[in-house]
């Protein structure tokens, strides 16, 4: 497929139950950054629900299909993948369409645990693994008040905006 706009946009989400720890083996990890050990995610690969809908609305800007299609959680060679290898996929794909990141903006809704204090190191790791100025990067957290069972601190979900801009030639 040839793409020949100069401006895509992207819209992913995820999200992943969480339960209280059985043991601090499967900590909650977002964007790479563990955020919680007393909860665990229950997922097919890690969970990191961030990684997960930036790859979402990376793969649906260039007019691919969702994560799911790309990395089934029914393929045993998924079992516990981490979203950095996901996402680094995904960003690839990005690149050879000829393209790249021109700001992100992440969504993250979840009763537990809470989010403030992590926001600063997720930016740091999706900067790296975007080859994207941190600033071009906005990270937001609401707790849900309780609303739904996200919102109870039964689960984390995020959604992701992104822009990208060409860089290069068509492939």
């Amino acid at each position: 497929m040839i793409i020949k706009q100069k401006y895509l946009v992207g819209c992913g989400s995820d999200s992943h139950r969480i339960i209280k720890s059985v043991d601090n083996n499967r900590p909650i990890i977002l964007a790479g950054t563990v955020v919680s050990k007393e909860y665990n995610p229950v997922s097919h690969s890690d969970g990191d629900v961030v990684y997960h809908a930036i790859s979402n609305a990376l793969f649906l800007a260039i007019g691919e299909r969702d994560i799911g299609y790309h990395f089934p959680d029914t393929d045993p060679k998924y079992k516990g993948i981490t979203g950095d290898k996901l996402l680094k996929y995904t960003f690839d794909l990005v690149k050879n369409f000829g393209y790249m990141i021109n700001n992100l903006t992440i969504m993250i809704t979840a009763g537990e645990p809470k989010m403030s204090k992590y926001v600063e190191s997720m930016k740091e790791n999706i900067s790296k693994s975007l080859e994207m100025d941190i600033g071009c990067i906005g990270i937001g957290a609401t707790t849900g008040e309780k609303l739904s069972d996200i919102g109870r601190g039964k689960g984390i979900e995020v959604i992701a905006m992104v822009y990208l801009k060409r860089v290069s030639k068509y492939r």
